[in-house]
Formats: C-alpha cells, sequence, structure tokens
C-alpha cells in the first residue's frame, strides 16, 4: 500500500515537471505564432491606427476652425485641441496591451506556469497546502494575463463592430469638414462668399457664423461619443476580460480559500477567559 502511494506521488510530480517542460520549451514559441494570437495583435495595430488617424483629424479641424473670421469658433477650437489628452491616454493603453501580448504570454509560460508546476510538485512532495494553492493562484494569475487581451479584442471584434463603425464615420466627418472649410476660405469664387460655399460644400444651409458653429458642435459631441467608445473597447473591455478570466479559472481549480471560524475562535477565548478567572479566584481562595 505505502508503494502504490509512493508511486502515485513520483508519477503526478513527474506529470508535473513534464508540464513545466512543455510551457518552458513549447508553449512559449508556438502560443505566440497562431493564429488567435496574430489577430489580436493585429487589433492592436488598427485601434492604434484609428487613435491616430482620429488625433489628426482632431487637430486639422481645430486649425481650419481657429483660422475663421473674428474669435468666434476658438472656444471650439480648443475642445477639438483637448481631445489628444485623451488619445495619448488611449495610445498609452494600446501600448501597455501590445506589450502583454507580446511579452506577457512568453512571462506566463517560460516562467509563471513552469514555477507553478515546481512548486506544485513540492507541495505535493511535502504535503503542504499553502504551497499547492499559491501554485494555483500562480498558474490563474499567468493564465488571466496572457490572454486578457487577445480574449478582449476577440470579444470587441464581435460585440462591439457597430461602435467600432461609428468611430470610423465620425473620423471621416471630422477629416471631411476640415477639408471642407479650408476650401472654403481659399479665396472667392465666382464672387460668393466663405458661407455660401460652405453652404455647398455641406449640402446644408449655413447662412452665419451661428450655423457653422452649431455644425461643428454636434460633430465635436460625435467626437466626444467616439472616444468614450474607444475608452470602452480598448481599456474597460479588458479589464473586464481580466476579471472574467480570472473568475472562470477559480471556478475551474476549485481554488477553497480557507478562512478562519470566528464562532470557534470566540468559544475558546470565553474558555480561556473563564478559565483564567477560575484560577485567579482559586488563587486568592488559597492565600486567604
Amino acid at each position: 500500500m505505502l508503494s502504490t502511494n509512493h508511486a502515485k506521488l513520483a508519477v503526478k510530480i513527474l506529470a508535473l515537471l513534464l508540464i513545466a517542460a512543455i510551457s518552458f520549451f513549447y508553449a512559449t514559441s508556438w502560443i505566440p505564432d497562431t493564429e488567435f494570437v496574430k489577430d489580436s495583435l493585429e487589433s492592436v495595430a488598427q485601434s492604434n491606427q484609428t487613435v491616430m488617424a482620429f488625433s489628426a483629424a482632431t487637430l486639422s479641424t481645430s486649425l481650419a476652425i481657429t483660422a475663421l473670421p473674428d474669435d468666434f469658433a476658438t472656444p471650439l477650437a480648443e475642445s477639438l485641441a483637448d481631445m489628444n489628452v485623451y488619445f495619448i491616454a488611449i495610445l498609452v493603453v494600446l501600448l501597455l496591451e501590445k506589450i502583454l501580448i507580446i511579452y506577457g504570454i512568453k512571462l506566463t509560460f517560460a516562467f509563471l506556469i513552469p514555477c507553478a508546476c515546481i512548486v506544485a510538485a513540492i507541495a505535493s512532495a511535502t504535503k503542504q497546502n499553502f504551497l499547492q494553492s499559491f501554485a494555483i493562484r500562480l498558474c490563474i494569475l499567468g493564465l488571466s494575463v496572457a490572454f486578457v487581451v487577445p480574449c478582449s479584442t476577440h470579444i470587441t471584434k464581435y460585440v462591439a463592430a457597430d461602435l467600432t463603425a461609428y468611430v470610423e464615420e465620425t473620423i471621416s466627418e471630422t477629416e471631411n469638414g476640415a477639408n471642407k472649410l479650408n476650401t472654403a476660405m481659399e479665396g472667392d469664387e465666382e464672387g460668393k462668399n466663405m458661407f455660401e460655399k460652405l453652404t455647398e460644400l455641406f449640402q446644408t444651409a449655413i447662412r452665419d457664423i451661428s450655423d457653422l458653429l452649431l455644425h461643428f458642435q454636434n460633430n465635436i459631441r460625435r467626437c466626444m461619443n467616439s472616444i468614450a467608445i474607444l475608452i470602452l473597447t480598448n481599456f474597460i473591455m479588458p479589464v473586464l476580460t481580466f476579471f472574467v478570466l480570472k473568475w472562470a479559472l477559480n471556478e475551474t481549480f476549485h481554488i477553497v480559500i480557507p478562512t478562519p471560524d470566528l464562532k470557534q475562535i470566540n468559544q475558546k477565548r470565553r474558555e480561556r477567559k473563564a478559565d483564567d478567572e477560575f484560577v485567579t479566584i482559586g488563587g486568592h481562595s488559597d492565600d486567604e
């Protein structure tokens, strides 16, 4: 019976060491080359290009509005220029996502998973439950970090397709608005003033500066909505995906976190206190 238990323990330890070796020597180089990960990298690159195009469109529109007569549209131009703060933040998030994809997977399968397997093997040999719990948590953390961005990009591709299309339309409209405004301000053509040319270019009645400002105010609203969509798809979605992945892995491994029994602890404290009081009273009686 004892030899059978030893044999099972040896097989378990060898299996864990084999998983560690496969993770280090095979998974580290194979997983980054899968279509799942490559598509995720391509999606991040496309998001990066979208943000860069959006930033260029808002800056060109801001410059075009600044060139209008008088200073009526200056607040709108400043609002468009201030949006680049959000674009910089989104670009930073996209850079972190790219780093997680490229290096997070390698870190997980070259270091975290092998370490988790080695710790689990030691836990099996020494019968230390806290080491086994630590190994499982290390494995969960590594898998969550490695796959949070690839999973979130694929989810976004299918769930938020309409939202990303709205962002593309907003970028196109912003670029067209800047181009039309620059065209209208290029000298007089056939005796037409700027607002008459704008009416033809925008295909709407722009009679004075207030109508033009209203048009760009609506465009700024679309830009703000698009920025919110970019933040949702590139920041909030990965964070939510991370917690969902972590929860799913926890459920898969069935981790039970040991918690102290407060009732039992309080009962022992009361018993200890009663014993101390009994000893104290007994000591006084003996003295008397």
